[in-house]
């Protein structure tokens, strides 16, 4: 491996950010968007919703899509996974200027996606544990957060209709509910926004979701990024050529091919003061 003396290290950034700033480079695509709340509501709370991201007729063909590949009903949650894979309309919402912003904030500049999966709710008692999604990390969680999930509510979020749940604040614990927490959810509160919203949670706060109380079903996708060093959920090394071919440079760095680490031919010196400087900030 080439070392950093052998480089040209004169652009090399020898600062970290703090875990809730903005960079520079960052912060106009933040203001263009609108989402400079959004991003101090995740920094402090551990969660926010972005509304207005994409146009009611891609939440339906999302909604359509979700539907039509989860499988048949058998009286609970279904969904699937692999998404991206499977239809470009994830890689739309993989790939969203709000959605892409907003996970350079939390997860670090050159982040990948690490999960696309869906899940198709029906009214009922079932609900998910209380947990944090930092789940193969162990306590304390690092500071700077590690997992972005970002779910598209294609039905809209409410408490009767089986929102997420969070527990704000829960993250700054920086370690997972224990079993007396889990059981009482002290200070849950509803993620609640119109259809078309996208709820956002960082890895650290706690979450879980409230039973949906009414008739028909709740239809999400859930589209989750994490740091660029982290180890993905799903592996889609086999469909990465075609998809960077399909989508471009973005969906190059969200399966890591813009950076040097588990590269399908090895170690790139010319990325590596990118990669080094991408993973401060």
């Amino acid at each position: 491996m080439s070392d950093l003396a052998e480089l040209d290290t004169s652009s090399l950034f020898y600062d970290t950010l703090p875990p809730d700033a903005i960079s520079e480079e960052l912060a106009p695509v933040i203001d263009e968007l609108g989402l400079r709340e959004n991003c101090r509501q995740l920094a402090m709370e551990g969660w926010t919703v972005v509304e207005d991201a994409a146009s009611e007729e891609f939440n339906a063909r999302l909604r359509a899509k979700i539907k039509e590949l989860a499988p048949e009903p058998e009286g609970g949650v279904r969904g699937g996974n692999m998404l991206l894979a499977k239809d470009p309309v994830f890689a739309e919402a993989a790939l969203n200027p709000k959605v892409m912003a907003m996970a350079e904030f939390s997860v670090g500049r050159g982040f990948l996606v690490t999960q696309i999966a869906s899940s198709v709710m029906p009214k009922g008692p079932k609900t998910i544990g209380l947990h944090a999604d930092s789940s193969w990390l162990p306590a304390p969680f690092p500071a700077h957060n590690t997992l972005l999930t970002a779910c598209w509510t294609c039905d809209g979020y409410t408490k009767e209709g089986g929102a997420t749940l969070v527990i704000p604040g829960s993250g700054n614990l920086r370690r997972h509910p224990n079993a007396e927490e889990t059981e009482a959810m002290a200070g849950a509160i509803a993620i609640e926004g119109p259809p078309g919203s996208i709820a956002m949670w960082d890895g650290n706060v706690w979450h879980a979701n409230w039973p949906r109380q009414i008739d028909d079903e709740r239809v999400v996708c859930h589209v989750a990024y994490t740091r660029l060093m982290m180890r993905p959920v799903e592996d889609y090394s086999a469909y990465a050529d075609d998809l960077i071919a399909q989508h471009g440079e973005g969906m190059s760095q969200l399966l890591g091919r813009e950076d040097f680490l588990y590269s399908p031919t090895g170690f790139d010196p010319s990325k590596r003061i990118a990669t080094v400087n991408n993973a401060k900030r």
